[in-house]
């Protein structure tokens, strides 16, 4: 994990489908997919921002050295961002309390939130082919020089609500972007009942499918369930 001051036992949230969390729960399977798979487009790329280098108060133009360490910077980011495009991605918030913009997007209104810690989720998932890699992302409109693969931690400031913690699978324990090649999805042995300690409804599911849907996951799969606290018009 990443030294900025997350750990295990850090609470964890996710929003998802209602149909991928019953499908979850009954087949005890994970879906993860590739970044470049995101329907969010800007949440796929890296931020603009980091393609181009800042460029000294005061000073008028660039000389040709400045442009072609500019150019080569500009080439080894695109580079990589193709290679993390390909990164199996697991996206959750740092945020236990409901947002209504997070029920909100995607358009789905059956959904669902599901609350874990890090160190839950690590346990949860049985797998011996892949090293987890978990960082929180970064947000700050001011950076400083990153390294290549630094850029995959960081999202532009207007996201910053998220508060955003990220799970990368990667085939290689030395290299986060190595791998994955020709796997366009995995779906890994899960324990639902270590993964999910509670789950919260939609508040745009009606009163009566609401108080089905507790009662079914609740008899059927012991996990605490309960109905959203914000109030929708």
């Amino acid at each position: 994990m990443q030294d900025v001051g997350i750990g295990l036992d850090t609470p964890i949230c996710q929003y998802m489908d209602l149909n991928y969390l019953m499908t979850l729960l009954t087949n005890k399977k994970y879906y993860i997919t590739k970044k470049k798979f995101f329907v969010d487009k800007l949440g796929k790329r890296i931020p603009l921002r980091l393609r181009f280098l800042p460029i000294p108060c005061g000073q008028v133009g660039k000389t040709r050295d400045q442009e072609r360490s500019q150019a080569e910077r500009t080439a080894a980011i695109c580079h990589y961002e193709q290679n993390a495009a390909n990164l199996l991605t697991s996206c959750w918030t740092e945020r236990i309390t409901e947002n209504a913009l997070m029920w909100d997007r995607g358009g789905e209104k059956h959904k669902v939130c599901i609350k874990s810690t890090i160190g839950n989720f690590i346990s949860a998932i049985s797998t011996s082919d892949y090293v987890i890699w978990c960082g929180k992302i970064i947000y700050e409109p001011i950076y400083p020089v990153l390294q290549s693969e630094d850029i995959i931690w960081y999202k532009e400031p207007y996201f910053s609500d998220e508060r955003e913690i990220r799970f990368y699978f990667s085939t290689d324990y030395n290299n986060v972007t190595a791998g994955n090649a020709g796997v366009y999805n995995i779906q890994l042995q899960v324990q639902p009942e270590t993964l999910i300690q509670e789950i919260i409804l939609s508040p745009y599911i009606d009163k009566k499918t609401s108080t089905e849907i507790k009662k079914c996951i609740q008899e059927r799969y012991h996990i605490s369930t309960s109905s959203s606290a914000i109030e929708v018009n």
